[in-house]
């Protein structure tokens, strides 16, 4: 029993002892908190009192006749340090703060201006980085809007004479169609959306249209006789099929419309194949066009009609020579003033098959002449008003 009654009393007193150097080592930590605090506490104090001596001893401003200037300066300062990255902020506050230095200089020529002009430094530098910004934003919004335009704006046309032009061009739409692809545009943004909004009225007309637009580029492709104007047209469904991959690519709200869209110009595109497939359509359009073109039976035989279609045909100097004349209209028909009702002039038509000196044949149908009104009686001289033309074969002169 009085050897367990001592176990306890140790026991107690080890555990006193641990719990009294817990406690020296907590009172310790505090201390060192304490004392870190203080630090802290006077690293505060000495970082406030280099702002202040940087912003300039507020006795010897109290006391400078350039007071009202020096507290304005500092004004200009909290102004730019609350808006950072304003341009217009940061553009009238700077140069009203160096108004405000210059004016300390005379008000106050002993005055240590230098802290102020270290900090105005900061703040146009802040002004030219924000100014350049700004330029490059704008310059960015212009070139985006320059490429929408280019690509949402475009006319697909294609003249004859355009041909080899308009190859280049399809090749940097299709390039601009990329570049587009790569800026990942967000359409939320607000500018952005001003520039995706121009384009609406474009995609609005070309969704409505399509179908009608592939029925008649198909029908029309495969109508073209003539290379030349077929390869104009077959460039223009090139061209087409390229803005309708545009449109489906583009960052467009009716993006299912516009894909589907893209879809019907590709499938037609697949069915008309390539551009030697529909030469050889052309070759054999032409063939068959000559071979049915007949020239219109004549309505009526008068010489001097026949002699007069026959001069005015010459003096056009094509170098052809008439093979046969069929007139269409019995009599002259009067051509009159659409306010007055007098009459200006007359008009005959006849269909005119001719030779040139490669022995090729041509139809001239509804070949129009007119004799002008004197006021006295017509001009005894004519002029060619319209003609169609086409090719035909001689068995088919009659």
């Amino acid at each position: 029993m009085k050897k367990l009654l001592i176990v306890i009393i140790y026991s107690y007193s080890t555990i006193q002892l641990m719990a009294q150097e817990d406690l020296r080592k907590l009172r310790e930590g505090a201390r060192e908190v304490k004392n870190t605090a203080r630090e802290v506490k006077v690293a505060t104090k000495e970082t406030k009192a280099m702002t202040n001596e940087f912003k300039g001893n507020k006795e010897k401003d109290e006391s400078s006749p350039a007071k009202s200037y020096i507290k304005k300066f500092w004004e200009y300062v909290e102004k730019m340090e609350a808006a950072p990255n304003d341009l217009n902020i940061l553009g009238t506050n700077s140069r009203a703060a160096a108004t405000a230095i210059n004016n300390i200089k005379m008000k106050d020529k002993g005055y240590d201006v230098s802290p102020l002009e270290t900090e105005l430094k900061k703040w146009q530098e802040a002004y030219e980085v924000a100014r350049n910004g700004g330029e490059n934003q704008r310059a960015a919004t212009n070139d985006l809007a320059a490429l929408f335009t280019l690509l949402y704006q475009v006319k697909t046309n294609v003249a004859q004479q355009e041909i080899e032009t308009k190859q280049v061009e399809i090749e940097d739409y299709k390039s601009k169609t990329a570049q587009l692809v790569a800026l990942n545009i967000d359409p939320t943004d607000k500018v952005n959306a001003a520039i995706i909004g121009n384009a609406k009225s474009r995609i609005t007309v070309d969704l409505t249209t399509i179908d009608q637009n592939i029925k008649l580029w198909e029908t029309n492709m495969n109508m073209i006789v003539d290379e030349r104007p077929a390869r104009a047209y077959y460039l223009m469904i090139q061209y087409e099929h390229a803005h309708w991959d545009a449109l489906r690519k583009g960052p467009f709200a009716e993006h299912v419309q516009l894909e589907a869209g893209y879809q019907k110009v590709t499938d037609m595109v697949n069915r008309i194949g390539s551009l030697d497939k529909v030469l050889a359509k052309g070759k054999a359009n032409a063939a068959e066009l000559l071979k049915n073109t007949k020239m219109p039976p004549a309505l009526v035989q008068n010489a001097e009609m026949e002699k007069l279609f026959r001069q005015t045909f010459n003096d056009a100097g094509w170098g052809e020579t008439i093979i046969k004349i069929n007139l269409l209209d019995r009599d002259w028909k009067a051509i009159r003033n659409e306010i007055t009702g007098v009459v200006e002039a007359r008009t005959q038509r006849a269909a005119i098959a001719s030779k040139d000196k490669t022995g090729k044949y041509t139809l001239y149908n509804y070949f129009t002449i007119q004799q002008d009104y004197l006021g006295n009686g017509y001009s005894s001289q004519a002029k060619i008003i319209y003609h169609e033309s086409t090719g035909i074969l001689p068995e088919n002169i009659k």
